[in-house]
């Protein structure tokens, strides 16, 4: 509206055109602008009331303050708010939300996040050692590789909590541990981690905003996209020339095994160089480049890039005496990625891919719960799942709540199920065990390209 970049947030309206350059989570606010975002803003900033976060957030809003949104206010906008957001829902998830706080669920044990990183920390102390007093041959080398895919995996689950917030209450503290695990312990950006992860929680499974399931030139993801990709593909529009009716089969060697090894260096390297040389890397909605981290010469991605290295370096002076060199290592490394990419992948997965994926106009239900919910599902609980997936089995409630403790999702479920229930979406709350789960990645795959070949013949 006039040039500016207008939302609300608790029924005053803000105009964040010049904020979105400063923001530190990137431009992942802009999903946002014309709507209310409430709930997506209580939801991935920790702003309880009368906390430390509510009031240092309520000093940067205050300048953007346009002023209180008119009650009654009619005309398109207001119209299409009341058809996709369900007031009841909305008001009893808020309240929901309230009582988890005064409850205490949104408040860390720092002995879980300890013990967390201890055992990964144990786990590479343990591979190493295996390699130098066991040898190197193919027993105690696969016993390493073994310790260090799970010490891997782990800290992809621990890097996510720090990211996310939700172990300590300062959110400088956060940043710092999100930066050494991610970066020092797995080589990987947490600029990055942070920007691509964030426009997925905004608005997951939602193909204008979440990068997640934006691949359309490798996976044809849902059927209502499959029939508009096949449409532009007929029409001249849109490229790609794999056989999608195959992508369940094709799957298995271009899935797992190569979104770590393969996809995820070439984004990481992009993303980092791209803002560290050009200001931009061209990915997603025009780059992390905001002045936050533009305004010391770019050297925020450089400092990245530096803290990246700090792990080759580390594997080179522990393993490359015991492996012959770099060529060992190197080796030893890819193995690590490839094996841990499976168990990413699978994992990741199994929550989104079988689950509402389209454009947002299709969208029918765009309350936060409802949203997130659609777009979800869960896996059954238990010792070995929550350990297995990072708590990531209860992917609903992490949706809903992501700067909640893992630890707490088991006691918050029967509550966000009964909300659900409450308000007729018992539906919605969907939960799977954890083969079954899996199993849909590829069943939703072959549903999907079959839609695409259905409509690409149509056409």
């Amino acid at each position: 509206r006039g040039g500016r970049k207008l939302l609300v947030l608790d029924g005053n309206v803000y105009d964040v055109g010049e904020w979105v350059n400063k923001h530190p989570g990137g431009k992942v606010l802009l999903s946002y602008v014309g709507e209310d975002a409430s709930d997506a803003y209580a939801a991935l900033h920790k702003v309880a009331e009368g906390s430390e976060g509510k009031k240092s957030m309520d000093k940067f809003l205050k300048p953007l303050l346009v002023g209180p949104l008119k009650a009654g206010k009619t005309g398109p906008k207001a119209e299409e708010h009341a058809a996709t957001h369900d007031q009841g829902m909305e008001r009893d998830f808020r309240r929901l939300r309230r009582d988890l706080e005064e409850a205490g669920m949104f408040k860390p044990n720092l002995w879980f996040y300890g013990a967390m990183l201890a055992h990964i920390l144990l786990l590479e102390a343990a591979a190493w050692a295996t390699l130098k007093h066991l040898g190197t041959s193919w027993v105690p080398y696969c016993a390493a590789v073994a310790m260090l895919v799970t010490a891997q995996a782990q800290a992809g689950w621990l890097q996510h909590d720090f990211g996310h917030l939700s172990v300590f209450k300062s959110r400088e503290w956060n940043l710092r541990m999100h930066r050494f695990v991610i970066l020092h312990l797995k080589a990987a950006s947490s600029a990055w981690w942070n920007y691509r992860h964030y426009l997925h929680h905004a608005k997951p499974n939602v193909a204008d905003c979440d990068p997640d399931i934006n691949m359309p030139y490798v996976f044809m993801l849902g059927n209502d996209m499959a029939k508009r990709w096949a449409q532009k593909q007929r029409e001249g529009k849109a490229g790609g020339v794999l056989p999608y009716d195959k992508q369940h089969l094709y799957w298995w060697v271009v899935g797992p095994p190569l979104l770590l090894p393969l996809y995820f260096h070439y984004e990481n390297l992009r993303f980092l160089l791209g803002n560290a040389i050009f200001g931009r890397s061209g990915m997603w909605r025009d780059s992390y480049g905001t002045k936050r981290y533009m305004s010391h010469g770019r050297a925020f991605f450089w400092q990245e890039i530096l803290w990246m290295a700090s792990f080759f370096v580390r594997w080179h002076v522990t393993y490359a005496p015991l492996l012959g060199g770099v060529w060992g290592w190197l080796t030893l490394y890819m193995v690590v990625r490839t094996i841990e990419s499976h168990w990413f992948v699978w994992v990741t997965q199994m929550s989104h891919l079988s689950m509402d994926i389209v454009k947002y106009s299709g969208r029918a239900r765009r309350d936060w719960p409802s949203l997130q919910a659609v777009a979800t599902c869960n896996v059954e609980g238990g010792a070995f799942n929550d350990w297995f997936t990072g708590h990531l089995n209860y992917q609903i409630e992490h949706h809903l709540f992501p700067t909640m403790p893992r630890h707490n999702y088991a006691k918050v479920a029967p509550l966000v199920k009964s909300l659900f229930e409450k308000n007729g979406r018992g539906g919605d709350y969907v939960a799977k065990t954890l083969l079954g789960a899996m199993g849909d990645i590829v069943s939703s795959l072959e549903s999907y390209g079959g839609a695409w070949r259905e409509a690409y013949e149509e056409f």
